[in-house]
């Protein structure tokens, strides 16, 4: 692995899986996955008695998770590399307003837009509510890990109900299986019992046939 792919690999273990930036005030779950606190406790802060995990989805048994220190210690210095080139290009390249050429730093949350500082003085958005770029991208992101845990949950449950219906309906199969065998069986016996009775009755008609010429 080259320089690199190994510092990138650093700074992505250096990274909170939900806000996606650089752990802060760092905490590790029982299962062993580490978040910025302020992001589990705002994960959990509705939840009550089971708090699963955002990554695993592994059930914590409380709200009590354990503060990493190394982690910090190892985030504060990764933080202190120096950028790659192609990082630092990207760093660069922050998207412009098309109107006043000026770096988009806004957010609007009615209208969805991004906006420069002189959009946001404008009296269109006087009294709409402006966020930071990178609080809006946290917010959204977090909004997004819930959507994907819940759709996760939603998936599981639909799997576990299709091997369900899926067992039910082999079960269905091999009782109409058992039924039409034991329906052929029972034609057959009542076949042979009704060609018995005919037999019988032949040989008493027969028999009454033969009295009667004798007589």
């Amino acid at each position: 692995m080259d320089f690199a792919a190994s510092l990138f690999e650093l700074q992505a273990e250096a990274s909170c899986p939900l806000c996606l930036d650089y752990l802060r005030d760092p905490v590790t779950t029982e299962c062993g996955h580490s978040f910025c606190h302020s992001c589990i406790q705002q994960r959990w802060e509705d939840l009550q008695d089971i708090f699963p995990c955002p990554v695993c989805l592994h059930h914590c048994p409380d709200r009590n998770i354990k503060k990493n220190t190394q982690l910090c210690h190892i985030t504060d210095i990764v933080k202190q590399i120096p950028p790659t080139g192609r990082e630092r290009e990207l760093q660069e390249e922050k998207p412009l307003c098309v109107k006043h050429h000026e770096v988009l730093t806004l957010f609007c949350e009615e209208d969805l837009e991004l906006l420069c500082p002189q959009c946001s003085a404008s009296s269109d958005y006087e009294d709409q509510p402006l966020i930071p770029i990178e609080e809006a991208a946290a917010s959204y992101r977090r909004k997004l890990q819930r959507y994907v845990v819940h759709l996760s949950v939603e998936i599981e449950d639909a799997e576990v109900g299709y091997e369900y219906q899926t067992a039910k309906t082999l079960q269905v199969m091999r009782k109409m299986e058992y039924w039409k065998r034991e329906l052929h069986y029972e034609y057959k016996e009542l076949k042979c019992s009704l060609e018995l009775e005919q037999e019988q009755i032949n040989s008493i008609y027969l028999w009454k046939r033969r009295m009667l010429k004798k007589n």
